[in-house]
């Protein structure tokens, strides 16, 4: 049961610095905007949120978990809409799985000797998540047949300002990230601290006894 504890904070840790990361970042640029559903500023919190539940749930290896935590930040995303827009719903489940993708992707490259410098690392992320960003916007072109009835220069200024506001949400991912395992693993040593000390309590009880 313990362990389970433990488990539940080490996530939520994770989580909650790396959504923080995604979030602040954006407000510092677009302000109040990045909490409106509507406007574009909001990718910072939807890609945040959803990177920080992806990474915190893939660290501590449950899978299972993640994909509940993940329904029930889309379900929250949905509620947030002021009127049911099927696009929008669209919009919602695209960039969930695109940023997911873009996190199960580097937690998988990121443990290569290659990437073993905390810049890399973050620079890594900054093109992760800038690349989901530009597949992102062509898979919802698809969705709405934008593809195939805009003109190339106007969808090609789309992806790359897409490219650009992800390539920003992911350097703040991935400074958020090296900040989540900074302090995660300051937690693990103040436990270990905390078992230690139990230890030497029982064991100075035990000689006292003897």
């Amino acid at each position: 049961m313990k362990k389970n504890e433990n488990h539940w904070k080490h996530i939520l840790l994770r989580a909650a610095i790396i959504s923080g990361a995604g979030i602040i970042t954006g407000y510092i640029i677009y302000g109040s905007s990045v909490f409106v559903p509507t406007m574009k500023a909001f990718q910072f919190t939807e890609s945040g949120v959803t990177a920080g539940l992806a990474y915190a749930f893939f660290k501590s290896s449950m899978t299972r978990n993640l994909w509940t935590a993940l329904f029930v930040w889309y379900v929250v995303l949905c509620g947030l809409l002021i009127e049911f827009n099927w696009w929008l719903l669209i919009l919602n489940l695209t960039y969930i799985g695109g940023i997911t993708g873009g996190i199960l992707l580097y937690n998988r490259v990121v443990a290569k000797p290659y990437l073993n410098k905390l810049f890399l690392r973050i620079i890594f992320a900054g093109a992760i998540i800038s690349i989901a960003n530009s597949i992102i916007i062509v898979v919802l072109g698809i969705f709405s047949l934008w593809v195939v009835v805009a003109h190339f220069p106007v969808w090609s200024d789309a992806i790359w300002f897409n490219m650009k506001i992800g390539a920003i949400i992911g350097l703040a991912i991935g400074i958020g990230i090296e900040l989540a395992e900074y302090f995660d693993g300051a937690l693990v040593e103040y436990e270990n601290n905390l078992v230690d000390e139990e230890e030497s309590v029982q064991r100075t009880d035990q000689d006292s006894k003897k």
